[in-house]
């Protein structure tokens, strides 16, 4: 039986229809290609991100944009921008979202981009510690992995103070108080974690607040005596900046290890207190 014409002019218009809407998405989308959305609307944009792909997408956009600014509208731009980075990595209801605005926290302050780097300190400090509740239960916790991830970025930020071409002056160089809520983590930390918390504190100038020498104390003095040799080659720069004697001793022990790594580490870091 033939069809009738109602039938297939309606199949005609609902095809037609189809055919116009793929245009005009592909329309829509050359538009925004040729005329790039202001850098307000991609602030909002950012705000509203659902996913890492979406929320690095719209972070590409933004960075072009900034650099054509002047310095005073690129200074309020990159705040509002780090203002939205953080509330995705502090009140994100994804995992993988969080980490991804954490990582262009990291970006921006490696790349000397972030006028107060310890309020990125802070943030990440702030987002490792708020995931610690059910970590140690279970190794492989999706939260034990985040909040890795946050302790490696945190240690990824020190870089831009580094000798030779240091990003920020060593007035910019965050204060031990924000480092203070790692330091309990310490207690119940497995030998990752361990790894990622000494090499942040072994990056401090100094580890005699009592906030963070009560907690890392025994464990640098486990280190320093411990059957692998790399603990106690990573150990010496942090015993000789905690005001110890046990740490002094220890110290002092380790320029005699079997190891020569150790006994050369321990020797430079000997140095350090002397010098201190």
């Amino acid at each position: 039986m033939s069809q009738s014409t109602e039938t297939l002019l309606f199949k005609r218009t609902n095809r037609l229809n189809i055919i116009m809407q793929q245009f005009m998405h592909g329309f829509r989308k050359i538009t925004s290609f040729l005329s790039p959305l202001p850098l307000s609307e991609l602030l909002i944009q950012l705000e509203e991100a659902t996913s890492p792909a979406s929320l690095n997408r719209i972070v590409n956009k933004i960075q072009p944009i900034l650099w054509k600014q002047s310095s005073k509208e690129q200074s309020q731009a990159r705040k509002h921008l780090l203002n939205v980075l953080t509330h995705h990595v502090l009140q994100g209801e994804d995992a993988a979202l969080r980490l991804e605005a954490a990582g262009w926290l990291r970006l921006l302050v490696q790349a000397g981009l972030v006028a107060q780097p310890q309020e990125i300190f802070v943030t990440l400090v702030t987002a490792a510690v708020s995931t610690t509740q059910n970590c140690y239960k279970d190794l492989n916790t999706a939260s034990r992995k985040e909040q890795l991830a946050y302790l490696r970025l945190i240690f990824q930020c020190f870089w831009p103070f580094r000798y030779p071409y240091p990003a920020f002056s060593w007035q910019l160089f965050p204060a031990n108080d924000a480092f203070y809520p790692l330091a309990s983590l310490l207690t119940e930390a497995d030998y990752e974690m361990q790894d990622s918390l000494i090499s942040i504190f072994a990056e401090l100038h100094s580890l005699d607040d009592v906030e963070i020498s009560r907690h890392l104390l025994p464990v640098a003095l486990q280190w320093a005596s411990d059957i692998d040799p790399e603990r106690r080659r990573r150990i010496p720069n942090v015993l000789a900046r905690l005001n110890s004697s046990s740490a002094d001793e220890a110290l002092a022990q380790l320029q005699s290890d079997a190891d020569p790594i150790v006994r050369k580490n321990a020797k430079s870091a000997s140095g350090f207190v002397r010098r201190a």
